[in-house]
């Protein structure tokens, strides 16, 4: 990990101990306080040095001196693509297989581990009481926030027989390569999600789905 000055891009200090697939972003959380989030990839080569990635990351300037250091880590919770978050006192990950941990920010202790329906791509949002799980294939699951595991509501973008269009066939791609990779992802996915003055916008691979109470 290597942080730069915004201002220059001058490199101020760099940490080496960390290790996996960190596709995941960094979550800033104050304070030079940062959440971070890695995986052992696909073939899960990665495995020991993702388990000591996974956790709270600070930095802090003495004098002239940046010190990055892990406050905590935790080896159990392991994210796929979707970013982990810190919301109202806890750190939320969701693995693979859509198993949701919920640890203590603060101390990086286990609060929870349960299964929602789907895996999430997209970053989970905080927003009131509620925690909101994208699953990738469209299902979002809303989690009370808190100390324990307490189940709102399931919510289904699309169905089976009406999923969104995919308005960029796999035979109009140029190559036999790109073809064979379009079609690992010819199912309609839920990629994107935020929060905009009151509406919550969705993101698939071809349309922008846009909700309001």
């Amino acid at each position: 990990i290597d942080g730069y000055d915004p201002q220059t891009g001058k490199q101020l200090w760099t940490y080496e101990q960390v290790g996996g697939n960190n596709k995941t972003s960094p979550v800033p959380v104050g304070n030079g306080q940062f959440l971070i989030g890695a995986s052992p990839g696909r073939e899960g080569d990665n495995n020991e040095l993702a388990k000591k990635s996974n956790g709270l990351f600070e930095v802090k300037q003495q004098d002239q001196t940046w010190q990055p250091q892990f406050l905590w880590t935790n080896a159990s919770p392991v994210p796929s693509w979707a970013t982990p978050i810190v919301y109202q006192g806890n750190a939320y990950w969701v693995n693979r297989v859509g198993v949701v941990y919920c640890l203590d920010a603060t101390s990086g202790k286990g609060v929870y581990t349960s299964r929602i329906k789907e895996s999430c791509w997209a970053t989970p949002v905080g927003l009131g009481d509620h925690i909101y799980f994208f699953g990738k294939n469209g299902v979002t699951t809303v989690l009370q926030a808190g100390n324990e595991f307490k189940f709102i509501a399931e919510n289904e973008l699309w169905t089976e027989d009406a999923p969104p269009v995919n308005n960029i066939p796999t035979a109009a791609e140029d190559s036999e390569e790109r073809r064979r990779s379009a079609a690992m992802f010819s199912r309609p996915t839920l990629y994107g999600a935020g929060i905009v003055n009151g509406y919550l916008v969705l993101r698939t691979g071809s349309q922008l789905y846009c909700i309001h109470q």
